[in-house]
Order: structure tokens, then sequence, then C-alpha cells
């Protein structure tokens, strides 16, 4: 998502200096964030030099997915854990391909908190970077790297915190409420496989937990001068379809109508020409509440249009960014996009077929019987089939939770006078493997908008991927509260 404007969002240059965290927690006496409570750093420097540090290390661990070979981040988070006296275990199910699991106990008062994160990255075109993708060059204030925002910087923040919580039990502090499990695994940008799909079918009771905080949001948008975070509460199904056209063989020289490749031509025509049918969930619902709720009037209006069916498609073309309205959009429809065509033996022969696969994308609560309709309706050609190939369920998490809350009284904290707004993520995440057993899996890496660089989203898998340091101590201090509130409030 874009910004509706080029306002700065406060304190967020790549120069800030981002002040120490406040010293009232959530109930307005000393709290955990002020560095007096059982888990605040004593000194929030020297926190984030280490998350920098531990960054950097893991950006310099050539991890492209494929081959992967996650193990030389594992190996490096096992040594960082072992200083601390922390137990772990790597899970490597081919060899270097490797996930990491530690467990740092609790009282067992409440069920446990996983920090869940992937260390497995996808390729970069080298010649199109200005640095070393895999050297971890600080530059003006920005950290550069294959993995700086996918998913790397969350996973230093994680170890940072947890590390720190550690030494503070070390020296007589109490424990946590929780058990804090943590979890950086293999193989995400790639099904899974080998990562967290591995696990829910090998090593399960090392997933029994209440929560997870992971990647799907935590990006900040500006709405006219509010500052809006989106926190990944729903996530959409994925799917796979073919379209097969049928068509007439026959002598390239001698053209006809009953041409295959026309004939899928203009079926996918006709599915591009409009969006597939609206459907709102109460996550999109409500995050379209909020945006009406901080934008200007005209704005605001706009928002309210794009729920209706009639009025939707006209009420965001209307947005001044349209990368903006491509993003709703995604949200308020299953989506079928094309991105492989096959058809022809030889120059001179008409096929006798022709077909697409198609990459779809469901809003949860749509089953692939219902979007096999709306893309059979649209195309209305009987000689097109429609044939789904696999489907993974999306899913919809509660909100009224603790760690929605947490998460809500950290941002405020840290940005004053945000909000933020439930998030219905249009693409999927490990999240997905963790949701149908009965865990809440919050995508949550915050991140504020910073005027004049491109959004988080489009630097993920893009070229010169970088954070900037102020976003990471940023990241630090808002994942350190929410864990803090969730583990000694």
């Amino acid at each position: 998502m874009t910004s509706f404007d080029q306002q700065s969002s406060p304190g967020t240059g790549p120069a800030a200096d981002l002040p120490p965290s406040g010293g009232t927690g959530p109930s307005g006496g000393t709290g955990p964030s002020g560095g007096t409570g059982p888990s605040g750093f004593a000194d929030w420097r020297t926190a984030q030099h280490e998350a920098q540090r531990h960054l950097q290390a893991l950006l310099r661990c050539d991890t492209t997915n494929p081959p992967g070979n996650e193990i030389a981040a594992a190996l490096y988070l096992r040594d960082r854990l072992a200083e601390e006296g922390i137990d772990s275990e790597i899970i490597e199910p081919a060899p270097g391909r490797a996930s990491i699991w530690a467990r740092l106990a609790g009282t067992g008062a409440r069920r446990p908190l996983m920090l869940l994160s992937h260390t497995d990255v996808v390729p970069v075109e080298r010649e199109r970077w200005s640095v070393d993708p895999f050297g971890a060059v600080e530059r003006d204030g920005y950290l550069y790297g294959r993995g700086a925002i996918d998913m790397k910087q969350m996973t230093a923040i994680q170890l940072t915190i947890l590390l720190q919580v550690a030494r503070r039990i070390r020296a007589g502090g109490a424990p946590p409420q929780r058990d804090l499990i943590f979890l950086a695994v293999a193989d995400e940008e790639r099904s899974g496989l080998l990562g967290m799909q591995w696990l829910v079918r090998h090593r399960p009771e090392l997933l029994d937990v209440e929560y997870a905080l992971n990647e799907g949001g935590g990006s900040s948008v500006m709405i006219g001068d509010r500052e809006v975070f989106v926190l990944e509460a729903a996530q959409k199904g994925a799917a796979r379809i073919t379209l097969r056209a049928e068509g007439a063989p026959g002598h390239a020289s001698v053209p006809h109508d009953d041409n295959a490749i026309l004939r899928l031509a203009r079926a996918l025509d006709h599915l591009g020409a409009a969006p597939l049918p609206l459907h709102v969930i109460p996550t999109t619902q409500r995050f379209f509440d909020v945006l009406a709720e901080v934008a200007p009037a005209p704005v605001a209006n706009i928002f309210r249009l794009a729920l209706q069916s009639e009025r939707s498609a006209w009420a965001l073309r209307q947005l001044p960014d349209q990368g903006m309205a491509d993003s709703l959009r995604a949200m308020l429809h299953n989506t079928a996009t094309t991105t492989m065509l096959t058809a022809g033996i030889a120059l001179n022969v008409i096929p006798s077929t022709a077909t697409a696969e198609i990459d779809l994308r469901l809003i949860p609560g749509q089953t692939p019987e219902m979007i096999v309709e709306e893309i059979a309706t649209r195309i209305d050609d009987p000689r097109v089939a429609v044939e789904i190939d696999f489907h993974a369920p999306g899913y919809a998490l509660p909100y009224a939770t603790d760690l929605a809350e947490a998460i809500s009284v950290a941002v405020s904290r840290h940005a004053p006078g945000s909000v933020v707004a439930p998030y219905l993520f249009p693409a999927v995440s490990d999240s997905r493997f963790l949701a149908p057993r009965g865990v809440i899996p919050y995508g949550f890496i915050p991140h504020r908008h910073e005027p004049g660089q491109p959004m988080a989203q489009a630097m993920a898998h893009g070229h010169d991927e970088r954070i900037s340091l102020a976003n990471l101590a940023f990241g630090l201090r808002v994942l350190h509260d929410t864990i803090a509130a969730m583990c000694f409030g």
C-alpha cells in the first residue's frame, strides 16, 4: 500500500534517534517499556545496536531459496542463543534445509507465545543492485540486503528481545508468565515443504502455542494526516486453475473462427475486464471503517462507497493513488491473475487446445467451487474448461484479543496519534499452517512510512531491498513492548 500524500511520519527519517520508551505502561504505572520492569532493556541504544548486529550477520548468510542453505542462519542463531544459556534444536529435513526452535521457559501461568520468522530469501538479480545483496551494507542510514524487509529484520528483532529477557532472568528478574517460543523456519518462500509444513506434519508438539507474531502486516500508510498501521488478522486462500480452450486444428494458411488460441484470448479478456464479485468479510469491513474514520471527508466517502457492490469499482478509481486502489481491490474480491500460457506445436499448425495457468487468491469463506462458478460465468464459453489444480483455504482470526490490544497500545506509545486496523493479507505466509491448529498468528512487523522511500511491501523481493536503522529501532521498541505486555503485564 502507498500513502495518499507525502506528509512525514513523525520521527521516522533515516537519521531519526527514537527516544527511549516511556516510563508508563498500559495501565499508567511504571511498565516494562521504561527499563524498570521485569523485561525492560537497561540500555535501548545498546539493544538497537545488538539488533543491527544480528541483522547484518543474518543478511550475510546467503539463504537464497533455491537452494536454501538456511543452515547458515540456523547455526548463527544457535550460537547466539547458547551464549545466553538457551538450548535450541536445529531441525534439518534435508541437508542444509534447517529450521531452529528454542524455548525460554516461563511460569506456565499463560499459554506460550511464538516469535516466528523465516530465514530463506528469494533470488536476486545482482546486476540490478547498487550494493552486494549479501554484504549487509550500511549507507545513508539504511541497511541493504536481501531479506532486510522479508524478513530477517523480524528474526533479528525477535532474537534481541528473547536474549534480553533471558539476561534479565539470569540477573534475578521474574520469569515471563508464558513460555517464549523462538522459531525461525526454512523454505517459506517455496511453500514451506521443508519448513513449517514439515513441522506441522512431523513435529506438531513444537507448535503448541496460543499466539504467534509473524509477517503479513505492520506497515503504516498515511491517510491524510493520520498514520494507520495494518495488523494482519485474516489471510486469503490460494489456488491454481487451468483454463483449457478447445478448438479445431488446421493449417495456418487457412484461418478459421474456431481457433483455440483466439478462444482462450477472448476468455482471458473477459476475465480481466472487471473485478470478480464483491465479498466483504468482517475484518475488511472494520479496516474500511477505520480508513473512513480517519480520512478527510471526500476520501472517507470513497472508502464507504467501496463496500457497495454497485459503486465499488467507481469509488476505487477515484482514489488519487491507484497503487492503493489495487491493494484495496484485492481485499474485496477473489482475484484471478493469468501468469502462464501454453499453446501450439508448430508455426504452421492451428492448435486444437490452448491453456492458461491462473493464480487465484480467495476471500476467506470462499470455496473452490464458488470461484470456479464465478470464473465460468464471467468467461461464458462452454468450450473453455475451468480446472482447479489445488486449493489452500484462507482464514479470519478473532480481533478482540490480548495480543491485538498489546500491539495497539505499543504502537500508540511509539507513534502517537496513529491507529491500528485489522487487515486481510492478500497473499499467504507460514501463518496458514498455524491458524487451522487453533493458534492466533497475527502478522505484524512494525514499519513506519518514510516519505520519498518505497513502501515496505514494494521493497520485499525487489532490487536494493533495505530497511532504515530508524525503522529497525521502531520495530524493536514496538515488539518489545508488545511481548512485555503479553508476558509480564
